[in-house]
């Protein structure tokens, strides 16, 4: 916190001014300079980096402007100069030597700008912390016994690093719900999920879940090399030992590797979370995507899109003359627009299995055997009286075989199958033989090999 406090309070103004995005991009074209020229760059270098960034536009910072200023005669980009220098964003050293004026970044001025230059890219930073490094870190440390503790502390960094990156992907997922919404058309909706999403994120930041190096492929074997460290008490020892040697106390040590081991195992499991979340928030919002592209693409050629258009607009007429004019033209004496149907059905509530069991049990109960009878019965009726004087009149001997007097017509094919169903009753004069089998073709008429005797014993139902 001390540092920080002995940051000029001009410093600050940059963020009020209402200029402050044209003097962030002339930061960032002088930093991206100043990086490859030994860091530090002269007064006409930088005047000419910012007249270069800004030749294709027409800028203007006089609301800046100051009276005691002396700088009116000067170019825009010595003006822009001269603001960032009285900012302290940029440090001027004179050098006597060579008679040049020098600019040099101050390292509180470098943090800020290297956060512009994320705000501005954010896709060419995070996407290089691979896991790949997380496990070569890791791997050196536990195979190399001259490795020191600063593989692991290296390995955590990017662990959070990495874990960081993340969680911005999936942050910013409520963005891209919240483009959706803000289409009007199905071009620009088409022209956002493409460029913005499919290219900046699934292309770039998404890839390094899908990429050969990815996170599936390395977190097993991470967690493997992280157990077998902690087991491996040789390793301790020996990492001990060196430590020791440089006045480090053995407690500390112990403590450190510790910490450092349940960091980065933390850390993995937060990535398995995360990437979960991505994929389930990825599944969402394309989900979403479709369902407003058809929304779009159905406002014209359907009745429904039409009628939620007609909603839209209504809805945002405060005067209601939209409302008037539809109910100027609606004819509620047309007979087919009055309807006893509502024009909405509730849904009933959703039956459980066993109640719909037990209702179908109510409703659809077993039959006796005279209700089959019945319902197999034929149209033409036929007495008790008539069925057994057509079998007991066919009787020789007491018995009647189907075989040896074939039927001949409707009439008797009728009687002989309802003969075969009275033979069940106790009060039928007769009964079929057990074990007769086989089946007579009589012409068009099939039927079985039945052979009836009388049945003395015969009593009442």
């Amino acid at each position: 916190m001390k540092e920080i406090l002995k940051i000029s309070q001009q410093f600050w103004h940059l963020f009020y001014s209402k200029n402050r995005y044209i003097y962030m991009e002339a930061l960032m074209a002088i930093y991206d300079e100043y990086l490859y020229n030994d860091y530090f760059l002269t007064r006409e270098t930088c005047i000419q980096l910012i007249a270069e960034r800004f030749s294709d536009r027409i800028i203007d910072i006089t609301a800046d402007d100051e009276e005691q200023e002396a700088d009116n005669l000067e170019p825009m980009s010595a003006k822009i100069l001269n603001r960032l220098l009285r900012f302290a964003w940029l440090k001027k050293i004179e050098d006597y030597s060579s008679f040049k004026t020098n600019i040099v970044i101050p390292d509180y001025a470098s943090a800020f700008i290297e956060v512009f230059r994320r705000l501005s890219n954010p896709d060419s930073e995070e996407t290089d912390i691979y896991i790949q490094n997380i496990y070569t870190n890791i791997y050196s440390f536990y195979y190399d016994n001259k490795a020191g503790i600063e593989l692991l502390k290296t390995a955590r960094i990017n662990t959070n690093r990495l874990n960081r990156a993340l969680q911005d992907m999936l942050h910013n997922m409520d963005g891209f719900f919240e483009s959706l919404l803000q289409k009007n058309n199905y071009e620009e909706l088409l022209q956002e999920h493409l460029d913005v999403y499919v290219e900046a994120i699934v292309n770039k930041k998404y890839s390094l879940l899908k990429t050969s190096d990815n996170f599936y492929i390395y977190k097993n074997d991470i967690k493997r090399l992280l157990r077998s460290i902690q087991e491996d008490e040789g390793r301790l020892y020996a990492l001990k030992h060196r430590m020791m040697a440089e006045g480090i106390k053995e407690e500390e040590i112990e403590s450190e590797f510790m910490d450092i081991i349940y960091e980065i195992e933390r850390g993995i499991i937060n990535m398995e979370n995360r990437i979960s979340h991505i994929d389930t928030e990825h599944s969402r919002y394309v989900r979403a995507t479709v369902s407003r592209l058809e929304y779009l693409l159905s406002n014209d050629d359907s009745m429904r899109g039409n009628v939620i258009a007609l909603l839209n607009l209504m809805s945002g007429d405060k005067n209601n003359e939209l409302l008037n004019k539809a109910a100027a033209s609606v004819r509620i004496n047309d007979h087919t627009i009055i309807s006893p149907d509502s024009l909405y059905k509730k849904r009933g509530k959703h039956k459980v299995f066993e109640e719909t069991v037990e209702a179908e049990e109510k409703t659809e109960g077993e039959l006796s055997k005279e209700e089959i009878l019945r319902i197999n019965r034929n149209k033409n009726r036929y007495s008790k009286t008539q069925i057994e004087q057509f079998i007991l009149g066919r009787m020789t001997d007491g018995v009647y075989s189907s075989k040896e007097q074939p039927v001949k017509n409707d009439e008797e094919f009728e009687l002989l199958i309802l003969a075969y169903d009275y033979s069940i009753r106790k009060s039928s004069p007769f009964r079929t033989v057990p074990g007769a089998k086989g089946n007579i073709a009589n012409g068009r008429y099939t039927y079985p090999d039945i052979v009836f005797e009388k049945n003395y014993n015969a009593g009442s139902d």
